[in-house]
Formats: structure tokens, sequence, C-alpha cells
């Protein structure tokens, strides 16, 4: 995140000092300054010709969705010969896609001019894409009986047919992790540094996230052979993430 932040801050900087007319078309020439809306989250980015049919982009998309709701299917748990029922806890569900983002698109026609773009970079953001809370109410009569007895681990919580338990504190959580590093490729129509001052830009492409898995302390030994098995099987055949973008554009410097 902080070298993306110094990127654009370079760009910004530099793009004074290289300024030429507008049939030269070289590095840095001009700026350009787009707000995002996507399936990635909403964000910034700074755009900068590179060469002839080249254009650089840096910034940043931020992405924040949680979900909370209420998970009471768990089996009663025996204690000195006495079924004690578990009560409901709240889970909360965080998704994360927020992340910087490097690009670097191809305009092959009309000499670089046209609206028309393939473009290639990667996403840098953090590895946890989806993270699952919980805390039991540990003032609960009944978590009260199973503390105990010693037998809170025993209360156990279903994930896609894989099998978390909680701790001795009255906590369960499990993280989907992905790579950090995301390469990317899409393609779309508009120009990154507008004609006039405003413009519409459109994209679309998909962010490779690796192999995901899930990842937790609460994990049932011997549940499954291999990391959540059932769930793994599936996960992992899930590596890719869409990107479809709407971006307002806006040229900072006039042209000569």
């Amino acid at each position: 995140m902080k070298k993306l932040l110094i990127l654009c801050a370079a760009l910004l900087a530099l793009s004074p000092l290289y300024a030429k007319t507008k049939s030269e078309r070289i590095a840095f020439s001009n700026l350009g300054i787009s707000l995002n809306g996507s399936t990635t989250g909403v964000g910034f980015t700074l755009s900068t010709p590179l060469a002839k049919h080249f254009a650089l982009r840096a910034g940043y998309q931020f992405s924040y969705l949680g979900y909370k709701y209420i998970y009471s299917d768990f089996d009663p748990i025996m204690v000195h010969n006495q079924s004690v029922d578990v009560p409901e806890v709240e889970l909360d569900a965080k998704l994360n896609i927020g992340a910087g983002h490097l690009m670097v698109d191809w305009i092959p026609f009309k000499q670089g001019k046209g609206k028309f773009f393939v473009t290639a970079g990667m996403f840098v953001g953090s590895n946890q894409l989806i993270t699952i809370d919980g805390q039991f109410n540990m003032n609960d009569p009944n978590i009260k009986l199973i503390k105990d007895a010693g037998l809170l681990h025993e209360i156990e919580f279903e994930l896609e047919g894989d099998v978390l338990r909680v701790d001795d504190s009255g906590k369960l959580g499990a993280q989907l992790e992905v790579n950090g590093f995301r390469p990317y490729v899409g393609l779309g129509w508009g120009r990154a540094i507008p004609k006039h001052r405003f413009g519409f830009r459109f994209e679309m492409g998909a962010m490779f996230l690796g192999h995901p898995k899930i990842v937790s302390d609460n994990l049932k030994a011997g549940s499954s052979d291999t990391l959540y098995g059932e769930t793994q099987n599936v996960l992992g055949k899930i590596i890719a993430y869409p990107n479809i973008s709407l971006q307002l554009t806006y040229k900072i410097l006039k042209d000569k």
C-alpha cells in the first residue's frame, strides 16, 4: 500500500516536469484521475501515458462488506448425564476484497488514441479474503454449565461439511485465505486520460486469487484428512474473482 501511494505521488510530481505538446505523447506528459465503482469496491486511480500505445495506472480500491447472522444449529452437550442445549451465537462474516493496484494499458488502435484497451497488472491486498467470527455469551447459564464441565470444545460448528470447535474462551472463527499478490488481466472501453476534462470508462477482467483455503485454530482434529477436505475441494476450483468497473475520469493537466 505504501509503495503504491509513493508511486501515485511520483506521478503527480513528474507530470508537470515532462509536459510537452499533445503530439509528442511522451511518458508522463499528462495526468488523469478517476473515481471507480466496481466489484472490487470503490476507489481512485491515477493515470499517465508511458508511450504512444501504453498508459500506466496506480491506485487503491476500498472494500469492506459485513454480514451478521444467528447460528443455532448446535447439537446438545451431555453434562453429567444431562442433555444441555447450546444457545445461539451471532456470527460476523466480513469480505475484504480491497487492494492496491498497478496496471499497464495497451491501446492498440488509432495510433494509441483509441478508446479500446487491454490491460494487465496486479492487485496487492490482505490475504484474508473472508473472515467469520463468533463469541458465545459466557454468562449464559447453559454455557456456564458446559464450561465448568470442561466441555466447551465439544460445541461444534459445521462449515460446509467441515467442523470447527469452540475454544476455552467461547470463541470460534475461520478465515478464507488467498494470495496477497493477485495478477490481473482485463479489457475495456474509454480513455484513462479523457480527451476533454471529463470522461467515462468501462472495464472488465479477472483478478487471480490463487487457490483459496480455509484456515482456523478451531478446526476439529481429524475432521478431514486434508485441510478442510470437502470445502477445500470446492474452494480450490475458485481461482479468479471478476472485476467489472465503471470509472469517472478527469484530466488534470491541459494539453498545450
